[in-house]
Protein backbone atom coordinates (compact mmCIF):
# COMPACT_ATOMS: atom_id res chain seq x y z
CA UNK A 1 0.00 0.00 0.00
CA UNK A 2 1.44 3.59 -0.67
CA UNK A 3 1.71 5.64 2.13
CA UNK A 4 -0.56 9.13 2.70
CA UNK A 5 1.20 11.94 2.21
CA UNK A 6 0.13 14.68 4.24
CA UNK A 7 0.74 19.25 3.39
CA UNK A 8 2.13 18.99 7.27
CA UNK A 9 2.35 15.87 10.43
CA UNK A 10 -1.36 15.47 12.02
CA UNK A 11 0.48 15.75 15.28
CA UNK A 12 2.31 18.67 16.81
CA UNK A 13 6.10 19.13 17.19
CA UNK A 14 7.65 19.48 13.40
CA UNK A 15 7.48 22.03 11.49
CA UNK A 16 4.17 23.03 10.23
CA UNK A 17 4.25 23.44 6.16
CA UNK A 18 6.56 20.61 5.20
CA UNK A 19 5.97 17.79 3.95
CA UNK A 20 5.16 14.36 5.69
CA UNK A 21 5.08 10.78 4.66
CA UNK A 22 2.74 8.82 7.14
CA UNK A 23 4.70 5.45 7.46
CA UNK A 24 2.41 2.50 6.69
CA UNK A 25 4.26 -0.31 9.67
CA UNK A 26 2.06 -3.48 7.88
CA UNK A 27 4.23 -5.72 5.41
CA UNK A 28 1.40 -7.29 4.75
CA UNK A 29 -2.76 -6.94 5.22
CA UNK A 30 -2.97 -10.72 5.16
CA UNK A 31 -4.16 -11.72 8.91
CA UNK A 32 -3.19 -9.21 10.36
CA UNK A 33 -5.72 -8.10 13.91
CA UNK A 34 -5.60 -5.01 15.29
CA UNK A 35 -7.67 -3.52 18.15
CA UNK A 36 -8.44 0.24 19.43
CA UNK A 37 -6.92 0.95 22.53
CA UNK A 38 -6.48 4.31 24.86
CA UNK A 39 -3.21 5.44 25.35
CA UNK A 40 -2.11 7.23 28.56
CA UNK A 41 -1.69 11.34 28.12
CA UNK A 42 1.59 12.58 29.48
CA UNK A 43 4.37 10.18 26.75
CA UNK A 44 4.83 12.83 24.14
CA UNK A 45 4.58 12.21 20.39
CA UNK A 46 4.60 8.29 20.19
CA UNK A 47 6.19 7.48 16.68
CA UNK A 48 4.10 4.26 14.58
CA UNK A 49 5.56 1.63 15.56
CA UNK A 50 6.42 1.68 19.18
CA UNK A 51 5.84 -1.23 21.22
CA UNK A 52 3.65 -0.78 23.86
CA UNK A 53 2.06 -2.25 27.23
CA UNK A 54 -0.47 -2.34 29.04
CA UNK A 55 -0.82 -0.84 33.06
CA UNK A 56 -3.03 -3.59 35.36
CA UNK A 57 -3.98 -0.50 37.52
CA UNK A 58 -5.63 1.88 34.89
CA UNK A 59 -6.10 -0.57 31.42
CA UNK A 60 -4.60 2.32 29.58
CA UNK A 61 -1.48 1.43 27.22
CA UNK A 62 2.07 2.94 27.88
CA UNK A 63 5.11 2.53 25.73
CA UNK A 64 6.69 -0.56 26.85
CA UNK A 65 9.52 -1.18 29.32
CA UNK A 66 10.77 -4.33 30.08
CA UNK A 67 12.27 -3.17 33.35
CA UNK A 68 8.77 -1.18 34.74
CA UNK A 69 6.46 -2.74 36.70
CA UNK A 70 2.11 -2.59 36.69
CA UNK A 71 1.92 -4.18 33.82
CA UNK A 72 4.17 -2.39 31.42
CA UNK A 73 7.01 -4.87 31.57
CA UNK A 74 4.62 -6.93 29.24
CA UNK A 75 4.13 -6.37 25.53
CA UNK A 76 0.74 -6.24 24.12
CA UNK A 77 0.91 -5.02 20.91
CA UNK A 78 2.52 -1.95 17.71
CA UNK A 79 0.75 1.13 17.66
CA UNK A 80 -0.29 1.33 14.03
CA UNK A 81 -0.05 5.34 13.89
CA UNK A 82 1.54 8.15 15.48
CA UNK A 83 0.29 9.43 18.36
CA UNK A 84 0.43 12.86 20.15
CA UNK A 85 0.08 12.34 23.96
CA UNK A 86 0.77 15.54 25.62
CA UNK A 87 2.84 16.84 28.11
CA UNK A 88 2.49 15.78 31.92
CA UNK A 89 -1.04 16.06 32.61
CA UNK A 90 -2.14 16.11 28.68
CA UNK A 91 -5.46 13.92 28.54
CA UNK A 92 -5.75 10.31 27.08
CA UNK A 93 -5.24 9.53 23.20
CA UNK A 94 -7.45 6.80 21.39
CA UNK A 95 -4.77 4.39 18.71
CA UNK A 96 -5.23 1.52 16.98
CA UNK A 97 -2.63 -1.62 17.71
CA UNK A 98 -1.42 -4.13 15.74
CA UNK A 99 -2.20 -7.25 17.76
CA UNK A 100 -1.09 -9.98 15.19
CA UNK A 101 0.54 -9.35 11.50
CA UNK A 102 3.26 -9.20 9.65
CA UNK A 103 5.48 -5.63 10.00
CA UNK A 104 8.15 -3.49 8.48
CA UNK A 105 10.68 -4.73 11.00
CA UNK A 106 12.73 -1.25 10.62
CA UNK A 107 9.55 0.75 11.79
CA UNK A 108 8.80 -1.39 14.91
CA UNK A 109 10.73 -0.01 18.03
CA UNK A 110 11.14 -0.70 21.32
CA UNK A 111 10.79 -4.67 20.66
CA UNK A 112 13.68 -6.27 22.80
CA UNK A 113 14.09 -10.47 23.32
CA UNK A 114 11.64 -10.24 26.21
CA UNK A 115 9.08 -8.33 24.03
CA UNK A 116 9.45 -10.72 21.16
CA UNK A 117 8.30 -13.63 23.89
CA UNK A 118 5.79 -11.62 25.21
CA UNK A 119 3.99 -11.40 21.24
CA UNK A 120 4.63 -14.51 19.98
CA UNK A 121 7.04 -12.71 17.59
CA UNK A 122 9.61 -13.55 15.03
CA UNK A 123 12.44 -11.22 13.14
CA UNK A 124 12.89 -12.16 9.41
CA UNK A 125 16.18 -9.90 8.90
CA UNK A 126 16.50 -11.19 5.07
CA UNK A 127 12.94 -9.98 4.49
CA UNK A 128 12.85 -7.21 7.25
CA UNK A 129 9.60 -8.48 8.70
CA UNK A 130 8.63 -8.46 12.24
CA UNK A 131 5.73 -11.41 12.87
CA UNK A 132 3.46 -12.12 15.46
Amino acid sequence: MATAAYEKLPVPGYTQGASFTDPEILYSYAGFTQKGVTVAGGQGILPAGTVLGQKTADKKYYVYDNAGSGGVATARGVLRRAVDTGAAGAGDQLANIVIAGILKNSLVSGADSAALTDLGATVDSVRGTFKF
